[in-house]
């Protein structure tokens, strides 16, 4: 169940996802390591990283500069929004970068470094400010 946002962009297609069975909810069983970065990162967040260290997981899905670093120790490769939407847009599945961030950060209140951003779109050659 979403638990938060559930309002947001998205939303519908992760409840529609766990109900159609390709969204799956699993919970970590390394109950000591999930104790551990509890303690330093939110809930979620710990749970992924001590599920991808179990699953022995080849890429994790992190956005927080805190739950990165983290990630880093364990040894963990990670990517986050901005990653897959430059993968998206090398692709050919979106047309404009600049159009994905902008509207990441008006609708979906995400918060982007101006170097990052910047460095994102010329990682794409879409001009940047």
């Amino acid at each position: 169940m979403v638990e938060e946002g559930l309002n947001r962009s998205g939303a519908k297609e992760i409840q529609r996802g766990r109900k159609e069975g390709w969204i799956e909810i699993k919970k970590p069983k390394n109950k000591p390591l999930l104790r551990l970065l509890s303690s330093q990162l939110d809930k979620g967040e710990a749970e992924a990283i001590t599920l991808a260290i179990e699953q022995r997981e080849k890429i994790i899905f992190l956005d927080e500069s805190d739950a990165r670093k983290a990630a880093e120790i364990y040894g963990l490769k990670k990517t986050g929004v901005i990653g897959v939407l430059i993968r998206a847009k090398l692709q050919g599945k979106i047309s404009s970068l600049r159009h994905e961030l902008d509207k990441l950060q008006s609708e979906g209140n995400f918060w982007i470094d101006k170097e990052l951003y910047n460095k994102a779109l010329e990682s794409v050659d879409e001009n940047y400010e």
